[in-house]
């Protein structure tokens, strides 16, 4: 007689990769009731392997503490060689808080930053620091032309009315 495996009597709700593909995964799941996720972590050609289960409630704190474990780590990466690795390549004039409020904001966008090695960002997240830098000024300046009434077509109207008169105190030095 063949014995057959009892059925799952879990009822499975979502499931997701734990770190990324290749690593782990999460499974949502109610049994008798109550909400679990499983925890299974397996990374790729390895021997390693661990597995837990958490409810709802312990999730989130353990979310809530990885994030602020992030953020604290995260910026102990702000040393004083990557301030003023940004400041010379990226944001020439920043401030160190400055340049501290860009990086953060940066993280809030986009999850987090990797340096290309101590003290060095990557060219493209360096760009986009400068990036971010602009649209902020351009914003400030938007909402005040805005705050006046004055178009941007009326403000490129006078700046090149400016230029022409610049031009003409250089050319003509009576």
């Amino acid at each position: 007689m063949v014995k057959l495996p009892e059925p799952d009597p879990r009822e499975i709700i979502t499931r997701a990769p734990f770190v990324e593909e290749g690593v782990g995964e999460m499974v949502a799941h109610i049994l008798h009731g109550d909400a679990h996720i499983d925890v299974e972590i397996k990374p790729f050609d390895t021997d390693m392997y661990a597995q837990f289960d958490l409810l709802p409630k312990e999730a989130r704190r353990l979310a809530a503490d990885l994030v602020r474990i992030a953020d604290v780590a995260q910026q102990a990466m702000w040393t004083p060689k990557l301030l003023a690795n940004v400041r010379e390549r990226y944001l020439p004039g920043a401030t160190d808080v400055e340049i501290v409020e860009q990086l953060n904001r940066m993280v809030e966008r986009v999850g987090g930053l990797e340096l290309m090695k101590p003290g060095v960002l990557y060219p493209q997240d360096g760009y986009e620091l400068t990036r971010q830098a602009h649209r902020q000024v351009f914003d400030r300046v938007a909402g005040v032309l805005a705050e006046t009434g004055v178009t941007l077509g009326e403000l490129e109207s006078v700046v090149r009315d400016l230029r022409k008169i610049q031009r003409a105190e250089t050319e003509d030095p009576s």
